[in-house]
C-alpha cells in the first residue's frame, strides 16, 4: 500500500507545491545529447526519451493526489523506494501526459503486492514481464488502446507511454538490468511495456474490473506477469464450444511454465478474445464463470504427450491425476478472460502465466480536478 510521508493533503491542482529533490543534470539542448547520455548512463531502454525538465515533471504530477515524497513501493531487485517524484520523472521521460501518471502509480502499487512476486519477475531467466490491462471510463481520454492492434501497433499515447513508464521505473528505480540483476535468457518485445484496455462496451459479460468487485465507473489497472503473447486463430469451427475447447487445449501447451511448477494452483492465464468471438461464446455461456469452468475442464494434456523423463518429473510433483491427465490450472478462476481487439472473428491471444505470480489490481487515484 502506498505510504504517505507528508501529513497535509495536496492542493486541488495536485502536488505542484511540493519540492522536487531529484538530482539535476545539465546537457546540451539537443535531443540526441539526452539519448546518448541515457545509453551511456544505463537509464535508457534503447529508444529516444523526452527530457524530464522540472516543468514537464510538475505537469505530470498535477494529476495525482499524492505528494512527491510519498512512497509507491519498494522496487526490486535493488529494493529502492519508488517515490511519486521518481515515478513522475520516469513517466515524463516515457512521454506520459498528466493523465498517465495515476495509472503508472496504480500499476506499480499493485506489482508491489508480495504475491505478485516482483522480485522473481525482475530477476528470473524467464521472459516474464508485467502486462497492464485497463478498465474504466477514462480509457479514451487517456488514449488506451482496446480495439484493433491493442497489443501493439495501435499507437495510443496512453497505452504506449504508460507501459513504457512502468518499464523505465523497474529499470531506473528498481535496478532491473539484463545480464546483471536480470538473468532473462531471451526477454520479449513486451519488456518495453505493454498496456491495453478491455473493450467493455463490446463485452457481453461484466468487465474484468467488475469481476474484481469494482464499480463500473472506477478506473482500474490489472497487472499480469505474462510470458508474452501466444496468438491463436481459427476459421473452421462454427460451434462455440468446439472453438473454446481448442482455445483451452492451445493454452495448455506442453512446455508452458505452468507445467514446470510443483503445483497447478499458482498463477493465472489470461485469454484475450475478440468481440465477435465473445458474442458467439455468450450464446453457450451467458455466465462468465461457466465459460471459465469449461476452459478449465479442457485445459489439460494426457501424460503420454510427454517423453518418458518428463512423465517421471511430472509424476514426482504430483501433477498427474489418476486418469493420466496433467492439468494446466487447479481451478476455473485461474482463467481470466478479457474482451478486446478488432471486429474480425478470427483471433485470440493467450497471455501465458509465469506460474509464480498472482494477478493484482488497483483503482486509479486522481487529483480532485482530474
Amino acid at each position: 500500500m502506498l505510504r504517505t510521508r507528508t501529513q497535509d493533503s495536496c492542493g486541488p491542482s495536485g502536488c505542484l507545491i511540493d519540492p522536487l529533490v531529484s538530482d539535476r543534470v545539465r546537457i546540451d539542448d539537443d535531443p540526441v545529447a539526452l539519448y546518448e547520455l541515457s545509453m551511456e548512463a544505463g537509464w535508457g531502454d534503447g529508444l529516444p526519451l523526452l527530457p524530464p525538465t522540472e516543468q514537464r515533471v510538475r505537469g505530470v504530477l498535477a494529476s495525482t493526489p499524492f505528494h512527491t515524497d510519498d512512497v509507491v513501493g519498494i522496487l526490486p531487485p535493488m529494493h529502492r523506494e519508488a517515490t511519486v517524484e521518481l515515478v513522475a520523472v520516469n513517466a515524463a521521460m516515457a512521454g506520459c501526459e498528466a493523465w498517465g501518471l495515476p495509472y503508472v502509480i496504480a500499476a506499480l502499487e499493485a506489482m508491489c503486492e508480495p504475491s505478485f512476486n516482483l522480485e522473481g519477475i525482475t530477476t528470473t531467466t524467464s521472459s516474464v514481464f508485467p502486462f497492464l490491462v485497463v478498465n474504466g471510463p477514462s480509457r479514451d481520454r487517456v488514449g488506451i488502446d482496446y480495439r484493433n492492434g491493442c497489443m501493439g501497433g495501435a499507437a495510443g499515447r496512453g497505452s504506449m507511454t504508460i507501459g513504457r513508464a512502468v518499464s523505465l521505473c523497474l529499470r531506473n528505480i528498481g535496478g532491473q538490468h539484463v545480464g546483471t540483476t536480470s538473468k532473462s535468457v531471451f526477454g520479449q518485445p513486451g519488456r518495453l511495456g505493454v498496456c491495453f484496455g478491455e473493450w467493455e462496451e463490446q463485452s457481453p459479460w461484466p468487465s474484468l474490473a467488475e469481476q474484481w468487485g469494482y464499480a463500473n465507473d472506477d478506473d482500474v489497472v490489472t497487472v499480469h506477469g505474462a510470458k508474452g503473447t501466444h496468438a491463436i486463430a481459427d476459421i473452421n469451427n462454427d460451434d462455440p464450444r468446439d472453438l473454446l475447447y481448442l482455445i483451452a487445449k492451445s493454452a495448455a501447451f506442453p512446455l508452458s511454465n505452468k507445467f514446470l511448477t510443483p503445483t497447478a494452483g499458482n498463477g493465472q492465464v489470461v485469454i484475450a478474445v475478440n468481440p465477435e468471438w465473445a458474442h458467439r461464446f455468450v450464446q453457450s455461456f451467458p455466465d462468465i464463470d461457466d465459460l471459465k469452468a469449461f476452459l478449465w475442464e479442457h485445459a489439460w494434456q494426457p501424460i503420454e504427450l510427454w517423453p518418458e523423463p518428463n512423465r517421471d518429473a511430472l509424476a514426482s510433483k504430483g501433477r498427474v491425476d489418476p486418469a493420466g491427465r496433467v492439468w494446466l490450472n487447479e481451478r476455473p478462476d485461474q482463467f481470466v478472460v478479457v474482451v478486446c481487439g478488432g471486429l474480425a472473428s478470427l483471433h485470440a491471444v493467450v497471455l501465458p502465466s509465469w506460474g509464480d505470480s498472482e494477478i493484482q489490481h488497483r483503482k486509479v487515484a486522481w487529483a480532485d480536478d482530474f
